[in-house]
């Protein structure tokens, strides 16, 4: 082989060879505990909390990956308001001669973010506002005192910032889970470290366990103090949903939500609530307007309208049992010709201004409040027209009284309980003596009639 051939070959090897050992010096410094407490000290002035890193590396091809991300949570030492399996940094070398991050490209991957509500009611929320101090950790006695910083600690400049596959969950002061979202992405540019204007995309979403809208996003900006999200859109239940979210987290907190729905599908709404859905149909639309503090449920005010379109519902089991019994199928399923409600949000609770569902032959209607932690107390009417009142002649109490329209009579009774168990007096009234507990078996024994009586030559 010529000299030349060999310079030639040797030349690029020493470079590899230099490019190795500046990898591994670059990383045997990042890993140094003095440029690691310098690194942390950077990220707790950034986000105004404690953060523990297990591991840092660098590669060119990746840049700086922080691992094992913690956050620990304020109000419970033992526990993490944030965890994260990674964090990439990608950013320019040069600067950090001069002690600065110029980070072009910082990735989340897999966070978990707890949001809880406070014994005051105040949600702990990790929004990015003032710079803490952190001072300085007091030495134990007994353990070596780790190697003091000198000089200024790094200073972070985002430029763009991403989460991917992140959950967020929001927690109530009884430690219960009031909303989940998982599978999260964003994607946003940063400016002045605070503000950020970019996309958000919400996999699934979880709602006290009852509503669960999918693939909700939309974009939004971040200026440091107030979250806009103008365009928010998703399904629900095969339907759709669109709104917007404002919320000024500083200052004076408060929020402004509108949501809208359209055609989401009862039987898949009951479905995804754990109800069994039986023959029910039809579709829902809506719209929904509220506001208030977000720390306080008790300032929350607002609106909304509701109505069922071409709906089948199965109504509650004693009638159903009762519409069995007698063969009138309009008490196994109720085909509504009309049903819509109008609510009002205020003190902690959804009063319902008025529910009205209309069959043929069945009026129900309802008012009174719902509390936001699901007990409800309701007075309700169910209205009967002359049709139904001959069917079921000889079963009917005397509680029904006349209405305005001579067409119809109206009983009234209560729904009390909860929203997940209900309870109501309208069975007791409806027949007019207090049947208790055991309704399947009173109705039988109610319809069959009295036993014949044996002849004495009968065994």
């Amino acid at each position: 082989m010529s000299k030349f051939a060999k310079r030639f070959l040797i030349a690029p090897a020493v470079l590899v060879a230099l490019a190795g050992l500046a990898l591994l010096c670059t990383n045997i410094y990042l890993q140094s505990s003095t440029v690691q407490q310098r690194i942390r000290e950077s990220v707790t002035r950034q986000i105004g909390t404690d953060v523990k890193i297990r591991t840092t590396s660098y590669t060119p091809w990746s840049g700086l990956v922080l691992r094992g991300i913690e956050v620990p949570d304020p109000t419970a030492p033992k526990m993490n308001i944030l965890e994260a399996k990674a964090l990439r940094i990608r950013f320019s070398f040069l600067p950090l001669l001069n002690k600065r991050f110029v980070i072009y490209d910082c990735s989340l991957y897999e966070p978990m973010l707890i949001v809880r509500q406070l014994a005051s009611g105040d949600w702990m929320a990790p929004l990015p506002g003032k710079v803490k101090t952190v001072p300085p950790a007091e030495p134990t006695p007994g353990k070596p005192e780790a190697p003091r910083v000198v000089g200024a600690a790094f200073k972070a400049e985002v430029q763009r910032l991403r989460l991917v596959g992140g959950t967020v969950a929001f927690l109530d002061a009884k430690n219960r889970t009031v909303l989940m979202l998982e599978s999260v992405d964003i994607d946003a540019n940063v400016s002045d470290n605070i503000a950020a204007a970019g996309t958000f995309d919400v996999g699934t979403t979880d709602i006290s366990g009852y509503l669960h809208p999918r693939k909700v996003g939309g974009p939004f900006t971040w200026d440091g103090e107030v979250l806009d999200l103008p365009q928010i859109q998703g399904t629900l239940a095969g339907g759709e949903i669109a709104g917007s979210y404002h919320l000024v987290a500083l200052g004076d907190p408060r929020f402004d939500l509108n949501v809208s729905v359209k055609d989401a599908r009862l039987k898949k709404l009951f479905a995804e609530a754990h109800a069994e859905p039986g023959k029910t149909d039809g579709n829902l639309i809506g719209q929904l307007h509220l506001t208030g503090d977000p720390r306080n449920s008790a300032l929350t005010t607002g609106t909304g309208h509701f109505e069922l379109v071409s709906a089948k519902l199965k109504p509650v089991d004693f009638l159903i049992k009762l519409g069995e019994l007698l063969q009138i199928e309009e008490l196994q399923l109720l085909q509504l010709k009309d049903a819509k409600m109008d609510i009002t949000v205020r003190e902690e609770k959804i009063w319902i201004d008025d529910l009205s569902m209309q069959s043929e032959n069945l009026i129900l209607k309802a008012t009174g409040p719902v509390r936001f932690n699901g007990k409800m107390d309701l007075d309700a009417s169910l209205l009967v027209n002359r049709k139904l009142q001959q069917q079921l002649r000889g079963v009917l109490g005397k509680n029904f009284v006349k209405t305005d329209d001579p067409e119809y009579q109206r009983l009234d009774f209560n729904v009390t309980g909860h929203i997940d168990s209900p309870k109501t007096d309208l069975l007791d009234k409806l027949i007019g003596i207090n049947i208790g507990q055991d309704i399947g078996g009173m109705l039988k024994s109610l319809f069959r009639g009295q036993p014949q009586k044996k002849d004495k030559g009968d065994k």
